[in-house]
């Protein structure tokens, strides 16, 4: 098991002297006389699992800060923004995003270094194989292993580091992918960037001869190990990629109907979070953290998401738009039916009244004295921004609400109107120059301290499903592929490939029927787009956002969807940033992150920098 790496120190030596994609001076000693070797396949098993596995650098927190699932809680508090300044590099899309949070001393964030020194312990385990000994099955099944978190890492290196599969226009035999390493052996040159039909073509030869192997000789794996179906759920979404839709069918399907995993129901999905890997039933791959080893509180990434029993940042809240769909289906008082709603939690300060309720995990049901309509606003000129506005409003006797007349003299109407938004209901006030403007009905927020209302904050949601396995602090193993997916991609798939759409609505339902909203049919999406017909895609699309948020997969799908990372909503993320923060377009350079500096500057040669 990964708990007892302790006992393996000297794989740790051996991986040390082994050359990967690191610096020139990785090239100065081919050999060394204090090398230790591993003798045995269960010495390359532990090897495998210390130097091949991902552990306590997982990149999936850092993911979700390029996306349009969370939004910052600025704060003038100088505590407050120096801890925001450990996740805003990546959060604002800055170019040199890695290299500044290095600077800020923030750990496990160069995905480039991770994921090549990853793929170094796969590399060496693969080249030591017919080197020791032991039962030739368990040979393969290691063989499996290391195939497949190889194909793995390139598909995150690719998907990071270049433009996506699918960007129109896009030569693939040309474009830059990523080097190419596929061995251990000590080489006198610099790799070069392979193209992007190279690196795929690759991923998927490690992968196909992974799961034609983990078929024969890795059954027995376990969640926290790679499993044959483990496999198949990583062809399907590298298949689903590269829109071979027959082929990312064929994948999701088989992982489905061999009946190996199921989907977590009620109660106990509703702490998906809290389940160590082994004891989750809908669970395909994660990374296993223990309590011993693994327990960074708050200085982890996944800090900035949520606070449990004081440890934590939680500088990172679910976003509105994130909201607008999860608030599509709520109860007679007004709170998401969803059972996705527990993965978020509200703090507030109700009335104003209590000092200690500032910030706190709250009572959702509770009252609120004062009420405001939030909404984000687009200055003019050049250098043009979006603003966070509030305006003070009053709940009506007949559910409506209602500015002040000092308020409603800017727009057409005093009452905040409502409009149907899919099968729901949203808030929008029109101004007098006809601006339309969609915003949210919130609690006023006040001041702790002072009791007076906020005019820069605003209701927060605190994201808890990345913590708490096991109820301890900020413990989690975070969730790679698990059954889900697997219904979604079926789905997708389906309708791309034009098959029934009955069928992919069927597998849609599947999930929305777990988290208790409404089913669609092929008679409801004729007009649940405001009377009109409803994309199927979108249906996915949307489902893809509730089910996956905070799970790594959001910006790969809005950039595959040849889409816009569209951040025009309103929070506090709109208060001291640019434009380029919160509009990223598909085919914009800025999908490619820059290679970190230091591994550019290993490299002056024949390592081209993304543009």
């Amino acid at each position: 098991m990964i708990d007892d790496m302790k006992s393996f120190f000297y794989c740790l030596i051996f991986m040390a002297l082994s050359i990967g994609i690191m610096g020139c001076g990785d090239f100065l000693e081919e050999s060394s006389q204090d090398e230790v070797r591993p003798s045995t396949v269960s010495d390359l098993e532990q090897l495998l699992l210390g130097e091949g596995y991902l552990r306590t650098d997982c990149i999936y927190p850092y993911l979700e800060l390029l996306t349009d699932n969370v939004q910052n809680a600025y704060s003038d508090n100088e505590s407050h923004v120096t801890v925001l300044q450990q996740g805003l590099p990546v959060f604002t899309w800055d170019v040199d995003m890695f290299d500044k949070m290095e600077e800020l001393y923030t750990t496990g964030i160069d995905t480039w270094e991770k994921l090549y020194s990853k793929i170094k312990g796969c590399n060496v385990v693969l080249d030591m194989l017919d080197d020791v000994t032991g039962d030739e099955n368990e040979k393969l099944n290691q063989r499996g292993q290391a195939l497949a978190l190889r194909g793995y890492y390139y598909f995150l290196l690719i998907n990071t580091f270049a433009q996506p599969y699918n960007k129109k226009g896009i030569d693939l035999n040309t474009a830059l992918g990523v080097p190419l390493i596929v061995s251990s052996a000590v080489k006198d040159e610099f790799p070069a960037r392979e193209s992007i039909a190279k690196v795929y073509q690759q991923i998927e030869r490690d992968l196909l001869e992974a799961v034609d192997l983990m078929d024969k000789y890795g059954q027995n794996n376990i969640q926290y190990k790679v499993t044959p179906l483990f496999v198949y759920n990583l062809l399907s979404r590298m298949y689903l990629y590269m829109e071979n839709w027959e082929g990312a069918w064929n994948m999701a399907n088989n992982v489905i109907e061999s009946g190996r995993f199921q989907l977590l129901q009620g109660d106990d999905y509703s702490i998906y979070s809290q389940f160590v890997p082994e004891e989750n039933s809908e669970t395909i791959f994660a990374v296993r953290r223990t309590k011993l080893k693994d327990d960074g509180g708050y200085g982890r990434m996944g800090g900035l998401y949520v606070r449990v029993n004081s440890s934590g940042w939680e500088e990172m809240y679910a976003s509105s738009r994130y909201l607008e769909l999860l608030e599509l289906h709520v109860d007679k008082s007004g709170f998401p039916v969803d059972l996705r709603s527990n993965f978020i939690t509200k703090r507030y300060v109700e009335d104003g009244s209590n000092t200690d309720l500032y910030p706190v995990t709250g009572n959702p049901n509770g009252s609120y004295k004062d009420w405001t309509f939030a909404y984000a606003v687009k200055s003019s000129g050049n250098n043009a921004n979006y603003e966070y506005r509030q305006i003070t409003v009053s709940k009506q006797a007949d559910g409506s609400y209602r500015m002040s007349d000092t308020d409603a003299s800017s727009f057409q109407s005093a009452v905040v109107q409502t409009e149907s938004y899919n099968l729901g209901t949203r808030y929008y006030v029109v101004a007098n120059d006809g601006t339309k403007y969609i915003g949210r009905i919130e609690p006023r927020v006040y001041d702790a301290k002072t009791l007076r209302q906020k005019e820069t904050q605003f209701l927060v949601y605190a994201i808890n499903k990345c913590s708490y396995q096991e109820q301890y602090y900020h413990l989690w193993s975070p969730v790679i592929s698990r059954l889900a997916e697997m219904y979604l991609i079926r789905a997708e798939a389906n309708f791309e490939k034009g098959g029934d759409d009955e069928q992919t609505l069927a597998d849609v339902n599947v999930l929305r029927r777990r988290a208790g909203i409404p089913e669609w049919t092929l008679d409801n999406i004729k007009t649940a787009e405001n009377g009109q017909p409803k994309d199927i895609h979108k249906i996915i699309e949307e489902e893809r956002m509730l089910e996956f948020a905070w799970e790594g997969l959001r910006r790969f799908d809005v950039f595959r969807w040849r889409q816009t990372l569209d951040r025009r909503y309103p929070g506090g993320h709109t208060l001291k940033q640019g434009d380029r923060y919160l509009e990223i377009p598909y085919n914009s350079p800025s999908v490619c992150e820059f290679i970190p500096q230091a591994q550019y500057d290993a490299y002056p040669y024949k390592l081209e920098q993304n543009p």
